[in-house]
């Protein structure tokens, strides 16, 4: 998404490095086979800095991996999305986002396609524009966003297990979510339909940002 500001701090840094170990424990990842990694979790959880650490986590190892972020596939941009839900409740949830566009660009990354042509969202200009991506030379894709855990795309699924009261701090600092009961009646509409995905992951990140394997 075009305004979104990401920054990494060795928090992230360490715990990409802990999820990378896990990863090579589990995948050959020397062979260099395409593989997709899913990142799920509530608005402010960590989402997208958890991606682009595992990212530079993986370059550390000479693995080249791709980050896409679902706020990029939702079917209206931001602003007119937001006045879509003022208009019913009932507008929120996985349907705003185009996850079949979603699951077939994965799709074709792991096919081997040669590019993908996927949404690319400005939130400034509050537009949908068009991004294609050469991805022949990248071996893993990485997908971040809160209800991605609903396609059956992914070799290997991690979930943040921070709601959105444990992280109002991070959701204001990134100056994107504004501060009402409206957002905060969403963002509890998205927790429990968020909250399912957890029993889908291979990992799950606790609220202290630690790497926990399910039982």
């Amino acid at each position: 998404m075009i305004g979104d500001i990401i920054e990494l701090n060795e928090t992230h840094l360490a715990t990409a490095g802990e999820i990378l170990e896990i990863l090579k424990k589990r995948f050959p990842l020397a062979q260099k086979h395409k593989m997709a990694v899913g990142i799920a979790g509530e608005s402010g959880s960590g989402k997208s800095v958890t991606a682009f650490a595992l990212q530079k986590a993986f370059l550390e190892i000479n693995i080249k991996s791709i980050v896409l972020q679902m706020d990029d596939y939702f079917k209206l941009p931001p602003r007119t999305n937001h006045e879509n839900r003022l208009l019913s409740l009932e507008n929120i949830g996985p349907h705003e986002v185009d996850l079949e566009k979603l699951s077939g660009n994965i799709d074709d990354f792991k096919k081997g396609m040669p590019v993908i042509e996927k949404p690319l969202v400005h939130y400034r200009e509050n537009s949908i524009q068009t991004e294609v991506l050469e991805v022949l030379e990248y071996e893993v894709i990485i997908v971040e966003g809160t209800y991605i855990l609903e396609l059956e795309d992914f070799d290997y699924q991690i979930f943040i297990d921070r709601n959105y009261k444990d992280t109002y701090k991070n959701r204001m600092q990134r100056n994107r979510d504004e501060k009402s009961d409206f957002v905060e009646q969403v963002l509890d509409i998205e927790h429990r339909i968020i909250r399912k995905f957890k029993n889908n992951a291979d990992l799950i990140l606790d609220k202290n940002y630690q790497p926990v394997t399910p039982q």
